[in-house]
C-alpha cells in the first residue's frame, strides 16, 4: 500500500498493489476490503455509482 499523494508511485501498477493518494478514515475501509478480497479494479467507480445524487 502506497499512501504518498504524488503523480508517480513506488511500485508498478498491479492487481495486488493499492495506491492511495491521501489519507482519511476511508483508507482503513479500503484496506479491510482489499485484505478480504472484496475490492475490485473498479472499486472507486463502484463507490461513486452507489451514491445517490
Amino acid at each position: 500500500i502506497d499512501i504518498q499523494p504524488y503523480a508517480n508511485t513506488q511500485a508498478v501498477e498491479r492487481a495486488d498493489i493499492v495506491n492511495v493518494g491521501g489519507f482519511s478514515d476511508q483508507v482503513f475501509k479500503l484496506i479491510a476490503n482489499v485484505s478480504k478480497g472484496q475490492a475490485s479494479e473498479n472499486h472507486w467507480v463502484n463507490e461513486i455509482e452507489r451514491m445517490r445524487l
